[in-house]
């Protein structure tokens, strides 16, 4: 008697198993039956929203339905993903996600309900955001190690500037100072933005900053600010001519901003692998390549895997440099 139940037990649940596939399967197929909300966590008109309004034109075009963008701008993203944390996992509300709000304001700002790794399916990575260091002419430094070697000899008298604090521009900044000999001090500029700092930084207000390079580029290309380190390995195509970390013995602080899109944790794992397969797509036209080129992204599509690991690494990694802030400042 106990081994026909057990028997009846393993066949009802091979056709609950069995039920869930085939409802899966018919999602997947049926999907988008409505318009779908891309929600973006910033306001209009920067990188984020631009990025979010050519992916969804693509999107719209595959699917044949509108993949319509909604700005829910505040508290550095996180209002906006919150209410996609929070949104029925049926793939029609998703999430221009950005690394700063999923990654380090969970360890910088209080009352951050969401889980980066609970809260949402990954689907895509997008682009990369390059950053490079900037500082006025003024200061007598061409590179990174000339920068060190400056900020030790006049302690206390360099600063940076960033987006504001938490951002990813902000963490780079600390990890110089707690980690690569930097002695310089963060001035974080908040709602205002890249394009008051460089300002700034132009005209001597501000020494330096960790900005993107998209904002940067031009300046740096006009000799207005020099540019004396980008975070990474190889140089970056949009400005050849600045060194790289790498070559100042720093490639353990390579990093760059990233965008991703993300669907409500619970969403049904067919919906989840149709809109990464229709992602990839868009990101391998040569419009879309062209667009983010000339806002300074790098195109980075991955599986929805290879952004779950991002985002469990990149957790891992600012939680320390996070522990270590607030000990410090």
């Amino acid at each position: 008697m106990i081994n026909l139940n057990r028997r009846i037990l393993i066949v009802v649940h091979a056709i609950v198993l069995l039920g869930y596939s085939v409802v899966g399967m018919a999602q997947a197929e049926t999907y988008p039956v409505r318009p779908v909300k891309i929600i973006v966590p910033f306001g209009p008109g920067g990188s984020a929203d631009m990025l979010a309004r050519v992916l969804g034109e693509g999107l719209s075009k595959e699917f044949g339905q509108p993949f319509q963008i909604e700005n829910k701008a505040g508290a550095t993203g996180v209002i906006g993903t919150t209410e996609v944390a929070r949104a029925k996992p049926d793939g029609h509300t998703l999430l221009l996600g950005f690394d700063g709000t999923l990654t380090i304001t969970p360890f910088i700002q209080k009352n951050v309900t969401f889980s980066a790794t609970r809260d949402f399916a990954p689907i895509s990575k997008l682009t990369d955001v390059a950053f490079v260091i900037v500082v006025n002419p003024s200061i007598p430094a061409k590179n990174m190690k000339e920068l060190v070697a400056y900020s030790k000899a006049n302690p206390g008298k360099l600063s940076y500037a960033s987006p504001g604090v938490g951002s990813t521009a902000h963490m780079l900044g600390e990890q110089l100072r707690l980690e690569g000999g930097l002695d310089w001090v963060h001035i974080p500029y908040g709602g205002s933005g890249s394009g008051k700092f460089i300002v700034d930084v132009i005209g001597g207000s501000t020494p330096a900053a960790v900005i993107s390079i998209a904002v940067a580029a031009p300046s740096v290309r006009e000799g207005k600010v020099i540019g004396v380190g980008v975070p990474s390995s190889q140089p970056n195509a949009a400005l050849p001519q600045v060194p790289t970390f790498a070559q100042a013995g720093l490639e353990k602080f390579n990093v760059a901003s990233w965008f991703a899109l993300l669907a409500p944790a619970g969403t049904p794992d067919s919906v989840i692998n149709k809109l990464n397969t229709e992602v990839a797509k868009v990101l391998a036209t040569d419009a879309f390549k062209a667009r983010m080129a000339i806002a300074g992204m790098d195109v980075t599509p991955s599986t929805p895997a290879g952004l779950a690991a991002l985002i469990a690494s990149d957790l891992k990694k600012w939680e320390k440099v996070a522990e270590r802030i607030s000990k410090t400042e």
